[in-house]
């Protein structure tokens, strides 16, 4: 009984060592600059949802090719979709990205997106949009533009 209690608190400190090297190691992967985007609805073309907004800002895991993106939408109701598109402001796009729909208004998640879009949006974020829709509005409640981050 003595040796086992010996081997458990020895165990979960070493267990709480590696869980912290690795969240180090996580953090330190991320490189290049983050970027951003403020969404309303009033930077859709032809009119969004005026109440709406919300923020975006993501992040890229260099080494995985990764976009990790934090996303936050306030005044919405049954959001459907949520994705980056390329495109410059006031102009249409093609999706490029899909993020993960905030079912409480918030999400985030990381997404392989592949080495060549992961530099392009680096390196001209604001070639790209952000764009959430809900049921009332199918095509597009609020958008913006990503841009690097402050």
């Amino acid at each position: 009984m003595r040796k086992n209690s010996l081997r458990r608190p020895v165990l979960a400190a070493f267990g709480g060592m590696l869980m912290l090297t690795g969240s180090a190691m996580t953090a330190a992967a991320f490189a290049g600059p983050d970027v951003q985007a403020t969404l309303s609805g009033s930077n859709m073309p032809g009119g969004g949802d005026r109440d709406g907004w919300g923020r975006l800002r993501a992040e890229f895991e260099t080494a995985t090719n990764r976009l990790c993106a934090d996303l936050e939408v306030r005044s919405l109701a049954d959001v459907t979709s949520a994705q980056i598109y390329r495109g410059r402001d006031g102009q249409a796009g093609e999706p490029v990205a899909r993020l993960e729909r905030p079912d409480d208004d918030d999400s985030y998640d990381c997404k392989q997106i592949g080495e060549d879009l992961a530099r392009e949006i680096q390196s001209n974020p604001s070639a790209f949009f952000v764009m959430v829709a809900t049921s009332e509005y199918p095509n597009g409640a609020i958008r913006g533009q990503l841009g690097p981050a402050s």
